[in-house]
């Protein structure tokens, strides 16, 4: 039993069930070049080409082909040829929006079974399957669905979380260079470090929900554990999507941090139509890149397709003294046939800053109150500070369609990476700014493998529709590190007027750092999305089994520390459609990870702590207005916590020692208000409590680095009066945090503005985009975000300007 997998609004898919039918405007002309094919993929290819969504229930089109089309013609004369012998039929609502059905019996009628056929409810935007990337909402700012780990591609409206996809409109329109700068859209996110002005091992670091998720943890096209070292170039995605909440029967086991929530980024494909793009760049100070973006389409259909895309930036920061640079090649395969479909992408990237911000931010003495924050654009590193990374990914994914209704899929993925780093951590002492500043040099290489394999199918029990997913997965991660040489030099400095130090010696250190772990981390899931009415109502049952071996080293290569613990995760979700465009939802699901490795600096530094577990509760609401949607929701999540306390002796010990609860109301929008003007984002509220303490001494307070509350709203405006114009605005607002459990220190709120523009023209026969921003528009210098005490500052203000010319 095939489900419903497009959604139109209540107005169209009432007329068309009555037999009404509105027509778009006959007069407009467009140039088509569809391929005969699969009706699916030519319907998918008719909305591309003409900016139409396209609805319609994805078992009408099974097993259906359709001649194609390649001419000049208008909407209907071209969706009429490609519907040739099919037996479908067609109703525009206006000139961009169609619906595509097979005639049924009217609401309430008998069918030929004896049933009562029912209206079609939540018929939601272009057909969502497990390969493609789901088409782009109204406003193009987000996708319609996103992929949700086992469950595969499933759209907003049918998921029992909360989830946002956005697309790659929002990556170009924005000039964002990482998954951070993507991150500064959603208020469930806030950025701890950003990969390219900080030297933090981890890279970018996230919190989302008020639970820390690292670069690390982030998957490429579903696949968890290969992510690149450090940083991600959103220039070679399609979709950067966020899944928020805890997620272990979902993306299974990561090694870093996902118990809020997890990130996967979807890498570009070749599209029908050929893509040749160049961009220039400039960033504020001088900083100037530039990017390649190829992709073909050969075949008598169109079956093989090659993406390739190529980035170099490199200059002075608008951080005084700092300098970055960043270079990545990717390259991506596909075929698509019928029945086959598979893909192959490989990416490279190298990247380096001199005088970055220090891996973990800034440290305070206990009995002094947080400081002002210094002055962003001001040089607190030293000139020889340093930190870079090079790392090799690749991914190869199949997936065979055995029959219309079972498919069997896999595929296995690698990465590889060298780090490097000498930098300091500050240690505030008193208001006045004065700290010491503790050198580190870091040699770290790591990789990974991650392979998957499953069977997925549709059937039906009598009026039961399921959803059947049975995967195993297997994930091997090594890690080589040097820590020894932490705290081989130290001295004196200042926040605020920071002093020239001379280079300390690195002579006899050795780049060449000791095996520091081994993970093995087989698992085995399996799902049931279970349907009745038409999937006006849909509930999602499944359960993941996880082993996770760890074998930790010491340098002479014998097992220090080793654990080998299994875990069974369960999960449940329930969508409940009462009426047309709305969804209720609600989840209960938990999340896994590897534990916790005490921090360099502490007495038990690398200590490798058991996988922590997290337990979240959701019920939320999401209604689709037609072009506009709003979804809210409310969430618990409860986690062991993790801090840094002083021990007898004065020395600083690493600790799991009690657990934090998370609640949090949360409010989101996206889509299109009216024809030219665009909203994205929202605002939440999150109440994080400490519960269990040691000795309850600070049981009832305030969770450290986690805000009340979060906001974030970005509008986009098209003025009539300029054809071409985009202008767009965005706030960030983040309330005060605690930055140490006793509730003694604290940061305090900010708000930070950012403004762009784009400009669409022609130029010499081709395409052209000028774009312009400015983010952190009054320079505000800030404490931005808190991870276990540590604090980090905001970016100051930056420029950006990029011209986009395809060809």
């Amino acid at each position: 039993m095939a489900a419903t997998l497009l959604a139109t609004t209540a107005i169209l898919a009432q007329g068309v069930l009555m037999g009404t039918q509105v027509h778009a405007q006959p007069s407009v002309q467009i140039t088509f070049n569809i391929p005969a094919g699969p009706l699916s993929r030519a319907l998918a290819t008719f909305g591309k080409q003409s900016g139409t969504q396209v609805s319609y229930e994805a078992a009408i089109a099974n097993g259906k082909t359709s001649p194609g089309f390649q001419g000049t013609a208008t909407r209907e004369q071209t969706l009429a040829r490609l519907l040739q012998g099919s037996g479908l039929s067609y109703a525009f609502s206006d000139a961009t929006n169609v619906l595509i059905t097979q005639p049924r019996p009217q609401s309430g009628a008998m069918g030929s079974d004896g049933s009562i056929v029912l209206d079609t409810v939540n018929v939601e935007a272009e057909a969502i399957n497990n390969w493609d990337a789901p088409a782009p909402y109204a406003g193009g700012q987000v996708a319609t669905g996103a992929r949700l780990g086992v469950l595969g591609n499933v759209s907003i409206m049918n998921a029992p979380f909360s989830i946002t996809s956005y697309t790659s409109k929002v990556i170009e329109e924005q000039q964002a260079v990482t998954v951070a700068d993507v991150m500064a859209n959603d208020p469930s996110v806030r950025v701890f470090t950003n990969g390219i002005s900080s030297s933090a091992g981890a890279g970018e670091v996230f919190f989302i929900r008020g639970f820390s998720v690292t670069n690390q943890s982030i998957l490429i096209d579903g696949y968890g554990g290969i992510s690149p070292d450090r940083l991600i170039p959103v220039e070679t995605m399609e979709r950067v999507e966020v899944l928020k909440g805890p997620n272990a029967l979902l993306t299974g086991y990561t090694q870093y941090g996902s118990l809020g929530g997890s990130i996967n980024v979807v890498p570009k494909r070749a599209t029908d139509e050929a893509i040749t793009r160049l961009t220039a760049s400039y960033f504020s100070d001088t900083q100037l890149g530039t990017q390649i973006d190829v992709g073909r389409r050969f075949g008598a259909n169109k079956e093989w397709g090659v993406r390739v895309n190529g980035i170099f930036l490199d200059g002075d920061t608008s951080v005084d003294g700092q300098d970055a640079r960043l270079g990545a090649a990717t390259l991506a395969l596909d075929y698509r046939g019928e029945d086959l479909r598979a893909s192959f992408d490989a990416g490279y990237i190298d990247q380096k800053t001199y005088a970055p911000t220090g891996a973990a931010g800034f440290g305070f003495a206990s009995d002094i109150a947080i400081p002002r924050a210094p002055d962003a654009s001001k040089q607190i590193y030293q000139d020889w500070e340093y930190s870079g990374t090079k790392t090799a990914y690749g991914l190869a994914k199949f997936e065979y369609d055995i029959n219309p209704a079972w498919t069997l899929y896999g595929g296995i993925g690698g990465s590889t990476y060298r780090q490097s780093m000498l930098s300091t951590d500050i240690y505030v002492l008193d208001s006045a700014g004065n700290a010491t500043a503790t050198a580190y040099y870091s040699p770290i290489n790591g990789g990974a493998v991650s392979a998957q394999a499953g069977l997925r199918g549709a059937f039906a029990t009598g009026p039961i529709g399921h959803k059947i997913n049975l995967n195993t997965s297997y994930l091997y991660q090594n890690l080589y590190q040097e820590s020894n040489y932490y705290g081989f030099f130290s001295f004196d400095t200042n926040i605020y007027n920071a002093p020239t130090v001379a280079a300390p010696s690195t002579a006899g250190f050795s780049d060449d750092p000791p095996k520091y772990w081994d993970i093995n981390a087989p698992a085995v899931t399996l799902t049931d999305t279970l349907s009745v009415l038409d999937e006006r109502i849909l509930f999602t049952a499944g359960v993941r089994y996880q082993q996770i071996k760890v074998d930790v080293f010491d340098p002479d290569g014998s097992i220090a520390q080793a654990y080998d613990k299994q875990a069974v995760t369960p999960a449940f979700g329930l969508v409940v459609k009462p009426v047309e465009r709305m969804s209720l939802y609600a989840n209960y699901i938990q999340g896994l990870q590897q534990g916790p490795i005490a921090y360099q600096g502490t007495a038990n530094a690398g200590e490798v702590f058991p996988p922590m577990m997290t337990e979240q509760m959701e019920a939320g609401i999401k209604y689709d207005f037609g072009a506009f949607t709003a979804t809210a929701s409310i969430f618990q999540i409860t986690k062991p916590s993790s801090i840094i306390t002083t021990n007898a002796a004065g020395e600083s010990v690493f600790s799991v020692n009690g657990e934090q609860r998370n609640r949090g109301v949360e409010v989101n929008v996206f889509g299109q208000l009216w024809e030219g003007l665009r909203l994205l984002g929202g605002v939440a509220y999150t109440q994080g409590t400490l519960t269990q303490t040691d000795d309850g001494l600070y049981d009832g307070n305030a969770a450290v680095g986690v805000p009340n509350w979060q906001t974030n709203l970005g509008i986009e405006w098209d003025p009539q009066a300029i054809a071409g114009l985009t202008l767009w605005g965005r706030m960030i607002a983040t309330s005060s945090q605690y930055v140490n459990q006793a509730n003694t220190q604290q940061i305090p709120s900010w708000i930070r503005f950012d403004l762009g523009s784009q400009y669409k023209t022609q130029a010499f026969d081709h395409p052209l985009a000028l774009r312009f921003a400015v983010e952190n528009v009054f320079d505000k210098s800030y404490w931005a975000a808190v991870n276990d005490g540590w604090v980090s500052t905001g970016l100051p203000r930056t420029f950006k300007f990029s011209a986009v010319m395809d060809f």
